[in-house]
């Protein structure tokens, strides 16, 4: 008998619960541990999933709490985002996070801008405040989930909602996709020394409002079927019900 899936236990983060309630079945029927930031819920043996709410600080401080409550072996974090200009994906497209970053916290000088590493903070080692995501554990999801590519990602706490936010946020960061809870999960389960990987549907193009083309239900309904196939992977490969 295979033994219990390596990466195991495993907590799912999302933003907002719609993000990635397609992947279960029962889903209203969960039990719920609100925490003082968030809400837990467990759905299979292995597998618990935490709701952060929208937003840089609440995604730091919920999945905080979480990772000081269990061990996780490793931590998967779901949810939609928005396409930069030029980066060829489509609504609905799975795209699996290499980097991420935060191309906004630090200054903005008469010679460009510099992050918290060039104030004397640095967050993360690489510019701008980009942590790159190459551990066994994203490249096992990446295998689950090809062809979907893997491109940076950016978190921002102003979202591009003008072509010219856009295209600077992208040129400086070098994304292709865009979101707001990122790179402050994946920062905090680094400090808990947790596996962290990122797994967005495309729901819209940034840049001007009114051409961003949303499409939310077939982001979501992407994202559920890229959840299944990363948990039906898990349980063919520890030969036990994971979820």
């Amino acid at each position: 008998m295979p033994g219990i899936f390596r990466f195991s236990p495993l907590l799912i983060v999302a933003a907002v619960a719609a993000e990635i309630q397609d992947a279960f079945v029962g889903w209203s029927g969960l039990a719920v541990e609100r925490l003082p930031v968030g809400e837990l819920s467990r759905v299979g043996p292995r597998v618990a999933t935490l709701v952060t709410g929208v937003g840089a600080a609440r995604a730091a401080a919920a999945t905080a709490l979480a990772l000081s409550r269990q061990d996780y072996a490793a931590l998967l974090h779901a949810g939609v985002g928005g396409a930069y200009p030029g980066c060829q994906l489509r609504a609905g497209d799975l795209v699996i996070a290499a980097s991420e970053c935060d191309p906004q916290s630090g200054i903005v000088t008469p010679d460009g801008y510099l992050d918290l590493g060039g104030l004397g903070f640095p967050l993360t080692g690489d510019f701008p405040n980009r942590l790159a995501l190459d551990s066994p554990w994203a490249d096992w999801v990446a295998r689950q989930l090809a062809p979907a590519p893997r491109l940076p990602f950016a978190t921002v706490h102003c979202c591009s909602g003008t072509d010219a936010a856009a295209a600077a946020l992208r040129d400086r960061s070098g994304a292709a996709v865009e979101n707001m809870e990122g790179l402050a999960v994946a920062w905090t389960a680094a400090q808990f020394g947790v596996p962290y990987a990122a797994l967005r549907a495309i729901s819209n193009f940034t840049g001007d409002r009114d051409r961003q083309r949303w499409d939310f239900p077939a982001a979501c309904a992407a994202l559920g079927r890229g959840l299944k196939a990363i948990l039906d992977a898990a349980t063919a490969e520890s030969g036990r019900d994971c979820w």
